[in-house]
């Protein structure tokens, strides 16, 4: 959520507080974390340990082995007892190898500080009328700090997302940029190529496509082709290991398929689920890309993203607060504005003691007839009116 010059009191009053109160934890915990250097077990930890590997095997197939790349891990981490595979695409090794030029420590800052530089940027490109509230509201945000605790890619993942988006109007080639590199994490691009299909979006269509194989011609040009199909094999038997490792955080999924396994049902039901929110999804996004306000149609598709794929965490629903942020920006009733709230705060779950009540993915489901309501109501050619006529940031406000 975020604070717009054009809510009324009533809504300024309601965002305000979480916002202020969440960038005050933030801050609390990420100072505990840096003072306690409780970073072994974190995501960082495993990109940081990829082009460590590479550098180290002769064989760099083996990465999308899990066992191998463990025992790796746990050489180079004495003390190591997690569990990170790699299943990203090959080109994601390309971005990750800066990271072996630097120690564990100096490397996480910079990876966290360009992350709140990619996001702060993107926000501006989005939000260029209300940047300062809007960034912090997303930094506020229990996603953000399971991000930054972790060190994982969500503030680069939210930043292409929100960049893509704000150009797409009247910089499709750049937007088609932003899209392309979202191949490097591509489940969270997947309604984004969505609404750019139904809205005929060709020249970002093109310019991501040749993003997106310029990327993996360079990695095919430095790896073997089999990296390919070892990567797909990767994400299917890693996905399914976490659904029968039921014990596994699967809480901190906030997919429809995970929190089916978390509340004991079968994993051939979760996926018939899954399926079900999959389709569901596309069509929901083809809808709000031809019909609904341009702006709530990104809204929509920000939520549906991560309710159409099998695989994302708490920290991936950075991408839900921005969404939400454009709700606000339609001047939503009492009711949808609560359930905001509700879903921005309901991540705080995982760092309490009744983390295991943590259920997101119903909450994305709700805000999605909020939202559509919303674009029944608005008339287009008043939310168009906030697009930004620029991907130049604009004078602050």
């Amino acid at each position: 959520m975020m604070l717009q010059p054009a809510t009324t009191d009533f809504r300024e009053r309601a965002v305000i507080v979480p916002v202020a109160v969440g960038l005050a934890l933030n801050l609390v915990m990420l100072t505990e974390l840096l003072a306690t250097h409780a970073r072994l077990n974190s995501d960082f930890m495993a990109f940081w340990s990829f082009p460590r590997f590479i550098a180290a095997e002769s064989r760099p197939t083996l990465i999308y082995n899990a066992a191998t790349l463990t025992a790796f891990q746990r050489q180079l981490y004495p003390g190591f007892h997690s569990f990170y595979p790699f299943i990203y695409p090959p080109p994601a090794l390309i971005a990750f190898s800066w990271l072996r030029l630097l120690p564990f420590g100096e490397a996480e800052i910079i990876w966290s500080l360009l992350g709140i530089t990619a996001l702060a940027l993107g926000t501006k490109v989005m939000f260029p009328r209300s940047c300062r509230n809007t960034l912090a509201a997303l930094l506020g945000s229990p996603a953000a700090l399971l991000c930054l605790a972790t060190g994982q890619t969500a503030l680069f993942a939210t930043a292409l997302l929100l960049a893509g988006f704000a150009c797409l109007p009247r910089r499709p080639v750049l937007a088609g940029f932003w899209f392309g590199l979202l191949t490097l994490k591509p489940q969270l691009g997947l309604m984004a190529a969505v609404f750019l299909l139904t809205s005929g979006a060709w020249v970002s269509i093109f310019a991501a496509s040749l993003t997106a194989l310029a990327l993996a011609s360079l990695a095919d040009l430095i790896f073997p082709l089999q990296m390919w199909p070892l990567w797909v094999n990767a994400m299917l038997t890693c996905q399914h290991a976490y659904f029968q490792a039921k014990t596994l955080n699967l809480n901190t999924l906030i997919t429809p398929s995970a929190n089916a396994i978390t509340l004991g049902l079968s994993e051939t039901f979760a996926w018939r689920l899954q399926a079900v929110c999959g389709i569901a999804m596309i069509a929901l996004t083809a809808w709000a890309a031809r019909r609904a306000p341009y702006r709530l149609a990104v809204g929509i598709t920000l939520i549906a993203t991560l309710l159409a794929q099998p695989h994302a965490y708490a920290y991936d629903s950075l991408a839900a607060v921005a969404a939400l942020a454009l709700a606000l920006e339609a001047r939503p009733g009492r009711l949808t504005l609560a359930l905001g709230i509700a879903t921005y705060l309901a991540p705080w779950l995982l760092l309490s003691p009744m983390h295991r009540l943590f259920f997101y993915a119903p909450m994305l489901a709700a805000c999605l007839p909020a939202l559509l309501a919303l674009a029944l109501r608005v008339q287009k050619s008043a939310v168009l009116g906030h697009e930004p006529v620029s991907v130049l940031p604009p004078a602050a406000t």
